[in-house]
C-alpha cells in the first residue's frame, strides 16, 4: 500500500518514544501491505474500527490518540486524513 498523508504522523513522533515505535511499525505495516479487503485490514489490525467501507480509525497503543484513514483496495493506498484525541 502507498501511505499518502505522512506529514500528518509528524506530531504522534513527538509524544512518546513509545509513539514514535509504534507509528513507525505502522508505517512499515502499511507500505509493505497489499490489502484487498476490510477483512484483510481486521486480520492484521483487530482493533481496527471501520466507520465505513473504506474509512478506518487505528487507535495507537499506549496513548490516547488515533490516526483515521480513508483506504482505496483498487489503488493500493492509505490517507491518513487525521490525527485525533480519543
Amino acid at each position: 500500500m502507498k501511505l499518502l498523508g505522512r506529514n500528518r504522523l509528524n506530531q504522534l513522533i513527538s509524544e512518546s518514544s513509545a509513539t514514535k515505535v509504534w507509528v513507525n511499525a505502522w508505517s512499515s505495516e502499511i507500505d509493505s501491505c497489499s490489502w484487498k479487503s476490510v477483512d484483510d485490514v481486521k486480520d492484521r489490525f483487530p482493533s481496527v474500527v471501520c466507520i465505513e467501507n473504506c474509512m478506518f480509525t487505528f487507535k495507537i497503543d499506549g496513548c490516547d490518540m488515533s490516526i483515521e484513514t480513508i483506504m482505496d483496495f483498487n489503488a493500493l493506498t492509505v490517507l491518513i486524513i487525521a490525527v485525533k484525541v480519543t
